[in-house]
């Protein structure tokens, strides 16, 4: 990344901006956070209101069942005016009344339906006669009371008439010559809806679902029908971009000259300097300490690695002064969500399902799709290896006995996902090391690179012979001075230009904290080995319950009913794998990587002042 300065005059500042703005290369520095500036708030402000309600139709568009070939167009929408798509103001005002209206029949729905709740009892009557019988001298009074508390005297004194027995409680009327209720002990009075019955309110209920169902048509037009919401945030994101810029240059010289500053990726240098001299735009190339400055990063990785991008920008971007760790993660990533996963046929599925929704999504979403199309390859690959298919132990398959030998036992495979997690973090250990190398220089990395290669050392010198593998004595004789020459610089420069004494108690502490955390981050991946396992193990399991429930039965019964148990027995399998072996490489990847190898993140993405179009803001 360069730095630059440019200069231009005050009245010619925006046009200049403009040819940067076509340019498209420049990152501008910001002198001042422009998220205190009360205009900037109120942009960004909007762009969440944009966002939120975009995330809100997304969810509306998914949920709305279009018929087969039938397309967004053909979505009724009698509530919604075509031109009423067509500008931001009157798509919002549109979305906002229609969802208003959705709202209040909601709310009168409830009041419908708490209606009908106190009249169900009641039975279906028409409450004309209610009335009719007030002007014939006859008040009905409706009650509650306990079963035990129910008198039946009141049958005799007040013409009382049960309704109906629900549960502990008792419904019944009066009859008085009054309005005025007589004293029942116990008995609570129950006042009813007037002047409706049950049926005339079940007329009300389906009109207002009506209503509510060609609302949603029209809510669900709008959703598939967004483009002005679009067009609103790339204005806004283009206006917050360019006032931005003309608020973050430098006023000089009673504000007759303007400096700005910006950064540029090397590759696009050169053109941006050839097009800005034969504008006669004046600029100098700074120096700058990337320690000190907030430099933009640009990540820049194969197309294999480029779909694991998304895993390093969930954490954080790296920040200029240390490595991109993506290039790092992306094969460990795919080995353990491998492992995780565990069989062959769920990686066999997702992988034909990967391929065909790539043909099919926008080229927003390939990179996530491509992505998992890698993650299923090591599904399958490994899942085979581990000998499971289906939750079928391969082993077990009579024509793969002639191979029977390349499946890999479940006591080794715990031994791999430990010596795994071993390698994961001496790698990273090692990673760190020339993190410190590029940053303050051989010197200081030193003791940085003794440790781990102490540890590998000290593992070979240990480790073969445990295996029966015997090391000639010339070698054994370099291995232990190196470990001793890995010790000194361990414990006498890990504090280069303190004191010896200082640098010995450093020294302990660093080893017990190594010696602590190496044990604890190693024993982190044995949940590779056991989530693996477990995966294999609930599909094997699916498999024996249909093959024990259909046994005996005909065959036209056993085929339906066997394949309902392996279909949701499988598919549940299949979903908790996927969590598990996403959640849990992300994590030791998160926690045991990124904690060994000292990654620190922050980095700022780089963002150039240019002419946002609506495939740079799509979600």
């Amino acid at each position: 990344m360069r730095k630059y300065s440019f200069f231009t005059f005050e009245p010619e500042y925006e046009s200049f901006l403009q040819t940067l703005k076509k340019l498209g290369v420049v990152h501008i520095k910001n002198n001042t956070d422009p998220g205190q500036i009360e205009h900037f708030k109120e942009i960004e402000e909007a762009q969440s209101d944009i966002s939120r309600l975009l995330s809100r139709l997304n969810g509306i568009k998914s949920n709305y069942p279009l018929a087969k070939g039938q397309s967004p167009d053909e979505i009724p929408h009698p509530d919604v005016k075509d031109s009423e798509t067509g500008s931001y103001d009157a798509y919002v005002a549109a979305f906002d009344r229609i969802d208003k209206q959705i709202k209040e029949h909601q709310k009168e729905l409830d009041r419908l339906h708490a209606q009908q709740r106190d009249l169900e009892t009641w039975g279906d009557f028409d409450p004309t006669l209610i009335e009719k019988l007030k002007e014939s001298g006859h008040f009905l009074h409706f009650w509650t009371v306990m079963k035990t508390q129910y008198n039946p005297d009141w049958e005799e004194l007040y013409d009382a008439q049960i309704i109906d027995e629900a549960g502990r409680s008792v419904y019944f009327v009066t009859v008085d010559a009054t309005d005025t209720a007589p004293d029942l002990e116990f008995a609570e009075p129950i006042s009813l809806p007037k002047g409706v019955s049950l049926s005339s309110l079940k007329i009300k209920e389906e009109a207002i679902k009506k209503d509510i169902l060609s609302l949603r048509d029209s809510q669900a037009y709008l959703a598939f029908h967004a483009e002005a919401l679009e067009a609103k945030r790339v204005e806004l994101e283009n206006t917050y971009r360019m006032d931005n810029a003309l608020f973050q240059g430098v006023r000089l010289y009673d504000n007759k000259l303007v400096v700005l500053e910006g950064w540029v990726p090397d590759p696009k240098a050169t053109a941006m300097e050839a097009a800005l001299s034969a504008d006669n735009v004046v600029f100098e190339e700074m120096a700058f300490n990337p320690k000190e400055e907030d430099v933009p990063v640009v990540l820049k990785n194969n197309r294999f690695v480029r779909v694991f991008e998304p895993l390093v920008k969930m954490f954080s971007l790296p920040n200029y002064n240390e490595f991109d760790p993506t290039a790092f993660i992306a094969p460990f990533f795919m080995l353990f969500f491998g492992m995780c996963f565990g069989d062959a046929g769920y990686g066999l599925l997702y992988l034909l399902l990967a391929t065909y929704i790539k043909t099919k999504v926008g080229a927003s979403w390939k990179p996530f799709v491509e992505l998992f199309q890698w993650l299923s390859l090591a599904g399958l690959v490994i899942g085979f290896f581990s000998g499971s298919f289906f939750g079928i132990a391969l082993v077990e398959v009579p024509f793969m006995q002639k191979i029977k030998g390349f499946f890999i036992s479940q006591n080794n495979m715990m031994i791999i996902a430990l010596a795994l997690g071993f390698v994961h973090i001496l790698f990273a250990k090692f990673v760190s090391a020339f993190k410190v190398k590029k940053q303050e220089g051989l010197i200081h990395s030193l003791h940085a690179f003794a440790w781990p290669l102490l540890i590998v050392f000290l593992a070979v010198l240990f480790g073969l012979p445990f295996l029966n593998i015997a090391l000639p004595k010339p070698v054994e004789y370099v291995l232990w001075g190196l470990v001793a020459v890995c010790i000194a610089l361990a414990f006498l420069l890990n504090m280069p230009g303190k004191n010896i004494f200082a640098n010995i108690g450093n020294g302990l502490w660093t080893t017990y904290g190594m010696a602590s955390g190496l044990l604890g981050d190693t024993l982190s991946y044995i949940r590779l080995f056991a989530i693996g396992l477990t995966g294999s193990i609930l599909g094997s399991v699916f498999n024996t319950l249909a093959a024990t429930v259909t046994e005996g039965m005909p065959w036209y019964g056993a085929i339906p009913l066997g394949a309902v148990i392996l279909i949701l027995g499988h598919g549940i399998n299949i979903g908790l794998t996927t969590i598990s072996a996403l959640v849990h490489p992300i994590r030791l990847i998160y926690v045991e990587y990124f904690n060994n190898s000292n990654y620190e993140g922050g980095g700022k993405p780089y963002e150039p002042l240019k002419n946002v179009t609506l495939g740079d803001t799509a979600n």
